[in-house]
């Protein structure tokens, strides 16, 4: 299927376009709320500023996708390959990853307020200047990504991999880092003001100390 005939197709009420091959399709400004793609082909799709508020993405294949500026607000992208795609300034409000693959991610100023990523792989990716306040991100993988200037308040981090992640100057206000393993990484200005922590996490290695408790 190409672009033209799914956007007539859904101009024409039609939602299900569960395991289409759009691989490539431009569709660039789209208006697809509710579309249902799950497990579809949509590897180096063109989804920039498109409106997928609400689409059905669950094991959608999107690497090398282009999401820049797109609304997934409340979008459920769970178990989506999403690897080595470009998310900046995308919306992700409420929005479902859980057990997605986002390693080597570009989502520089993404909003992922309120968003579930339990379990997520978000290995090497840019989240620098995100806000992922409120967002569960229970057991996610963060090793290596660059989280600088990120806003995490009252993030759920529990038991999250953070090891060599960069988090200069984030905001952790209020974070739950009980059993989170932080071991290498750089926390110098962050601000974690009413964070939790226990026994089980792992602070070793080479942080920096630098740390801004308000």
């Amino acid at each position: 299927m190409n672009a033209d005939e799914l956007l007539k197709r859904y101009a024409a009420g039609e939602r299900n376009f569960h395991e289409t091959n759009l691989k490539e399709a431009s569709l660039r400004e789209a208006f697809l709320i509710h579309i249902n793609l799950a497990c579809a082909n949509l590897k180096e799709i063109n989804f920039a500023l498109a409106n997928l508020r609400g689409a059905n993405l669950i094991a959608g294949k999107l690497k090398n996708a282009c999401l820049v500026m797109t609304n997934l607000n409340g979008a459920n992208l769970s178990r989506a390959d999403l690897t080595f795609a470009r998310l900046t300034g995308a919306d992700l409000i409420e929005a479902n990853l859980e057990n997605a693959n986002l390693s080597d991610t570009k989502m520089i100023g993404v909003n992922l307020s309120g968003a579930c990523l339990c379990a997520a792989n978000l290995m090497e990716a840019n989240l620098i200047d995100a806000c992922l306040d409120n967002t569960n991100l229970e057991k996610a993988n963060l090793s290596e990504a660059k989280l600088r200037g990120a806003s995490l308040r009252r993030a759920n981090l529990r038991n999250a991999f953070l090891c060599e992640t960069n988090l200069e100057g984030a905001d952790l206000r209020g974070a739950d880092l009980r059993g989170a393993n932080l071991s290498g990484a750089f926390l110098c200005g962050a601000n974690w003001e009413g964070a939790k922590r226990d026994e089980a996490t792992i602070f070793s290695g080479t942080i920096q100390f630098c740390i801004r408790q308000v």
